[in-house]
């Protein structure tokens, strides 16, 4: 989690993106401890960033002059990729840095109000790594025994961070530099993958001639026709369970594989249904009952009604964490996938993600729990 990890996680999920160079600019740099240091200007929208411009450090100074269109590119200092500092250029900017290389980090950047923003999201989010690393670091020295309060404090403390990165993406009036902040996401970005969708999407509409907008479109595009792909044709027994990607009622992301490796029952079922809501006790009590040895619940909301759904999840007591819907009701994108045509409808999967059973429900989920537990139990 530390700063270079993330650094090399931004410089590696770029893919090519051809550009008019048609924008005018100069970048100025004095620069200290760098003399003879060759300096590149990379365009990052390939895989392997394409140089663009090149000069070297003389008397502590450079500049460069050139065209490219609007966009964000990498200066790097020599050839370590950790020397970089990233600007957002555009037509007639007259940009000015001032760095020591042997502490780049503290960088100043004027002449760019985006630059200056990637500049602000750098020093910010460091603040929070160093915080995660910190917690990581005690998590490792200490017991095994003794971690679940850290884990605790580093799970607040993620949350803290992803709070924080989503208000300056929301915040931020450059559309590119906003997009450039959803790669702060790094190790998180699967758990968030609902959110940089949904957030791709807007700025693609706002930006569609951007690079790096169009760049993560067709990423996310992609992504979403392999999950499709994936779920189609519903569900059999014997079969894999396509994976569910939902958002929880405060907004975070909930997939049914990262269960995997326990017993877990996909529960579509709604506020307003009321079978559901009479069935929902006895869910419960074999959550209490089963949930120490391995059995998960993985719920699947077709309510459209936001408030509703989180009143029942706290009425009734469903205190599993993986609660998901998309709020469209009957046309639940989970449900068509898996043919859902009443509800409630259950799922039973094993361990690797197969479904054993479907509709079980009181005391046929209750045997069919106590038999396959009874089975693990030791000789």
């Amino acid at each position: 989690m530390k700063k270079t990890s993330f650094l090399l996680f931004i410089l590696s999920v770029f893919i090519f993106s051809g550009c008019k160079y048609v924008n005018s600019y100069t970048i100025k740099g004095t620069i200290k401890h760098a003399e003879g240091v060759k300096v590149y200007l990379e365009d990052i929208s390939d895989i392997n960033a394409v140089i663009i411009d090149t000069t070297t450090v003389k008397n502590g100074s450079f500049q460069i002059k050139n065209y490219s269109s609007d966009g964000i590119y990498r200066l790097r200092l020599g050839e370590d990729m950790a020397k970089s500092i990233f600007l957002y250029i555009q037509k007639k900017d007259n940009i000015s840095i001032t760095a020591d290389l042997d502490k780049l980090e503290a960088y100043t950047v004027d002449g760019s109000k985006g630059s200056a923003s990637i500049k602000k999201l750098e020093i910010d989010a460091q603040k929070h790594f160093v915080r995660m690393d910190s917690i990581v670091s005690k998590i490792n020295r200490v017991p095994e025994n003794q971690r679940d309060s850290l884990i605790q404090i580093f799970n607040k403390t993620k949350d803290t961070y992803i709070t924080f990165l989503k208000n300056f993406i929301e915040k931020e009036p450059n559309n590119d530099v906003a997009c450039f902040a959803l790669n702060y996401f790094g190790d998180f970005k699967g758990d968030e993958i609902t959110y940089i969708i949904d957030m791709v999407e807007r700025l693609h509409t706002s930006s569609p001639n951007s690079k790096m907008i169009n760049l993560w479109y067709a990423e996310t595009q992609k992504y979403q026709q392999e999950i499709e792909k994936q779920n189609e044709g519903g569900v059999a027994l014997n079969t894999q369970a396509p994976n569910i990607i939902l958002e929880s009622p405060n907004g975070d992301t909930v997939q049914l594989k990262n269960l995997q490796g326990n017993y877990v029952l996909v529960d579509f079922w709604a506020s307003w249904c009321g079978p559901c809501r009479n069935e929902n006790p006895n869910v419960v009590k074999l959550y209490n009952q089963y949930h120490a040895k391995g059995f998960e619940i993985f719920s699947v909301s077709l309510d459209k009604n936001k408030e509703k759904w989180i009143e029942a999840i706290a009425k009734d007591k469903l205190s599993w964490k993986n609660h998901g819907s998309d709020l469209q009701g009957w046309n639940s994108a989970p449900a068509q996938v898996y043919q859902v045509q009443s509800i409630p409808a259950t799922f039973l999967l094993d361990k690797t993600g197969k479904v054993i059973a479907k509709n079980l429900r009181g005391s046929q989920l209750e045997a069919k729990l106590a038999e396959l537990f009874k089975a693990e139990a030791p000789k």
